[in-house]
């Protein structure tokens, strides 16, 4: 749903550009410090942590139509880039924590999916808008920003999640050579 347009992150991401350092976007230094700072838990209470993988960290909400319609494909992006250790983390602004459950078994989602609420990270990183998505590099970078949903969009974040992941396995595999 949307409550504010966030103009620059949607032509961004429209447009192709890999970084998002504009005008709107969330911070990648706010980023990082409200994930050390502000923990989250997966539904089932295992803490999540960045670990210098890629991550993808979506921010949704189950009364949002564009967020349910993208979560599906996310949860198989989830999937793919998993064996190079990259994963996906869904951040529910939720403010029933059983709806959330409910919607994740009706749906046989796989990927991590948090519930934190409609005070929590998102209005901490003043979000103004989900869907909203962001992919983290190893080094915790903002590669990739999306807010608001079509096909075209999630793939082309999708493609940027994997071509991310590849290259750490790549890196790997060549290290140990």
């Amino acid at each position: 749903m949307q409550i504010r347009t966030l103009a620059a992150v949607a032509l961004l991401a429209a447009l192709g550009t890999p970084r998002a350092a504009h005008a709107g976007a969330v911070d990648a230094q706010a980023l990082r410090r409200a994930l050390a700072t502000h923990p989250l838990t997966t539904l089932d209470g295992k803490p999540v942590k960045l670990d210098g993988s890629v991550t993808v960290v979506n921010f949704w909400a189950t009364w949002c139509k564009p967020c349910r319609h993208e979560l599906p494909a996310l949860d198989r992006l989830d999937r793919e880039i998993a064996p190079d250790g990259g994963h996906v983390i869904a951040v529910s602004l939720d403010l029933e924590k059983e709806n959330v459950k409910r919607f994740v078994k009706t749906n046989h989602l796989g990927l991590a999916v948090c519930h934190d609420g409609p005070n929590g990270l998102a209005r901490q990183l003043k979000l103004d808008q989900v869907p909203y998505t962001v992919v983290l590099d190893r080094k915790g970078e903002i590669a990739f920003a999306l807010s608001g949903t079509s096909d075209a969009q999630v793939e082309q974040l999708s493609k940027v999640a994997r071509r991310l992941a590849g290259e750490e396995r790549t890196a790997l595999s060549e290290a140990g050579r």
